[in-house]
């Protein structure tokens, strides 16, 4: 039987060879890699409004620092939205529309994008369109779109990469009547899953391969940065006990360059029901399931008697 770090190692090692960035993309922590499966899965706060004026919510979002234990026993500087990594979930409606100020309370220039969202340009979230810090800017989703599986993140220009890596990034879950139509898994049956990877310096700050001047990466990552520690919901490797009953899970990779070949153990089909562009047409039973970095997809998932799940390989 491997030890834990045997199979830490063996999973970023595999991951890496999915992952595209070259023999060279990968980013070893200087601190010992936490142990697997030793944490519970944390699930995202709710996004609350802070008014409802018929079918429009009015949200605030802050941009700020944060410390966080993400590795046990240490805390992690991060840069996150209301100051948490992920940031919190909005559980959104088709037909309704959302305003969201998002105040930047960093120390350096920001853009919010909603990743697959239908919205107008000036609430796009364009690399250039930038609030600096100590300055705010309104979006408007008109929530026109299918029920999918979303997720925001920063995209300022020439530092998307770094900004997200530093924790910048959240969920959004849009539903729609078409969906409540269908007998699908709810409330603590629906669970999101933001995967990313990342490396840690020996005091459990972000590690990152950025240049000494300007924008960009050292030559060993330009084709991407590859940790090496894999975070779900911004905890490494962690465990969800289940029911004997079926689950939705809402995956998105943010991982910077990382592919993730997910699966069960000791086996079973992932069925997949939706991706960020909405439901597809019929489900689609995966032995294994190819997630992609930027992309989301909706499977379901018939847990056999109680167990933890714990994690994908």
């Amino acid at each position: 039987m491997r030890s834990w770090r045997e199979v830490a190692e063996g999973i970023s090692r595999a991951a890496g060879r999915r992952g595209g960035a070259g023999n060279n993309g990968l980013l070893r922590s200087r601190r010992p890699l936490p142990q697997p499966f030793a944490v519970p899965l944390p699930i995202p706060l709710a996004a609350r409004p802070t008014k409802v004026d018929g079918d429009v919510e009015y949200y605030t979002l802050v941009q700020r620092t944060a410390d966080a234990e993400i590795l046990p026993g240490a805390r992690t500087r991060i840069w996150g939205y209301d100051g948490m990594f992920p940031g919190p979930t909005f559980p959104l409606r088709r037909g309704s529309k959302a305003v969201v100020e998002v105040r930047n309370e960093l120390g350096v220039p920001a853009s919010t994008h909603l990743h697959g969202g239908v919205t107008p340009p000036e609430s796009d979230g364009y690399p250039t369109d930038l609030v600096k810090p100590a300055a705010a800017k309104t979006y408007t989703y008109p929530m026109s779109q299918r029920a999918a599986t979303l997720w925001y993140h920063d995209h300022r220009m020439d530092h998307t990469a770094p900004q997200v890596w530093r924790g910048l990034a959240g969920m959004c879950l849009v539903g729609a009547a078409e969906e409540d139509r269908l007998d699908l898994p709810r409330d603590k049956y629906d669970v999101p899953l933001l995967l990313t990877d990342r490396a840690f310096d020996e005091d459990g700050s972000f590690l990152y391969p950025a240049l000494d001047s300007g924008p960009g990466v050292e030559k060993d990552y330009v084709n991407g940065v590859l940790g090496d520690v894999v975070l779900v919901n911004g905890a490494p490797w962690p465990v969800l006990d289940v029911d004997a009953t079926r689950y939705r899970l809402r995956i998105v990779n943010g991982s910077n360059a990382r592919r993730y070949e997910l699966a069960l153990d000791p086996g079973g089909d992932l069925v997949q029901i939706g991706s960020d562009a909405g439901l597809l047409g019929e489900p689609y039973a995966h032995g294994s399931l190819l997630s992609r970095p930027a992309n989301g997809s909706t499977c379901s998932w018939t847990s056999p008697r109680i167990r933890s799940a714990r994690g994908s390989r």
